[in-house]
């Protein structure tokens, strides 16, 4: 039975079922990939802001589709994983992608508004999904409640600040329609509410360029694709992007934090 939508998304399941309606690539994660490798950027990430977390309970929440983020820490770092999304489709998509790395994870339908956990978890994470939230309590509260005492939350949103934001906005309208930008001051602000402690807001990623796929047609995007896989190709020389970031330039905003031991 598919999962109601609440009245704070502004998104749907029948939207993202029909972001993840095509052909999965089932892609093989290496251990020497760049970014999601055993040794890659990503784990360094979780490591500096979640610290050890190898063998612990993870969930991710709107984790449906290509979740490359918690295969990797499936698969590196052996966590037990679950996924809880509204979309169908998604949850397909991510099931198939496991399995084709010899991995397990556990599935749940529901709506992140309203969904319950049965059991806490060591960690609770959710990557670019705050962001299709009218209001992002919610799903924090959601998040807090889901972690044991002493258990990490770490999280990250596309950074709408970002100077390269204002292209985004006016070549694709619609999807920057399904994004709304939530203040640092007011997501912090929430978390603390929540009783969260070592809150940590920081920028990361590769810089920012272009994000989405222009939806109006115009020869200057060309241009545009060139610099962001230019600088998609730099981080790999110049890692230090995803250590030190900027809220005008970095891809990534993120936050972590505890709940109280």
């Amino acid at each position: 039975m598919k999962a109601p939508t609440s009245e704070n998304s502004v998104t749907t399941p029948s939207y993202w079922n029909s972001v993840w309606a095509a052909p999965a690539s089932n892609r093989m994660l290496r251990a020497n990939d760049f970014y999601a490798g055993r040794d890659g950027l990503f784990l360094k990430l979780v490591r500096r802001y979640a610290g050890d977390i190898r063998g612990k309970s993870v969930v991710e929440l709107g984790g449906g589709g290509n979740s490359m983020r918690l295969l990797a820490l499936a698969k590196w770092l052996d966590v037990e994983a679950t996924v809880v999304d509204f979309s169908e489709e998604g949850l397909r998509v991510v099931e198939k992608l496991f399995a084709a790395n010899g991995c397990r994870v556990r599935l749940i339908s529901a709506d992140l508004n309203t969904w319950v956990p049965e059991a806490p978890f060591d960690v609770v994470t959710h990557w670019g999904v705050l962001e299709h939230f009218l209001d992002p309590r919610p799903l924090l509260a959601t998040s807090a409640a889901a972690l044991k005492p002493g258990g990490s939350l770490m999280f990250y949103m596309p950074n709408m600040e970002a100077l390269a934001a204002r292209l985004w906005k006016r070549w694709s309208p619609a999807n920057w329609g399904v994004h709304i930008w939530h203040s640092d001051e007011l997501v912090l602000r929430n978390m603390h509410e929540l009783g969260l402690t070592d809150i940590q807001s920081f920028h990361y990623g590769i810089p920012f360029v272009k994000m989405a796929p222009w939806e109006q047609a115009s020869p200057i995007q060309l241009p545009f694709d060139l610099l962001q896989k230019i600088a998609s190709a730099s981080a790999r020389i110049l890692p230090i992007y995803h250590r030190v970031g900027h809220r005008k330039i970095s891809m990534e905003r993120g936050f972590s934090a505890r709940r109280q031991p």
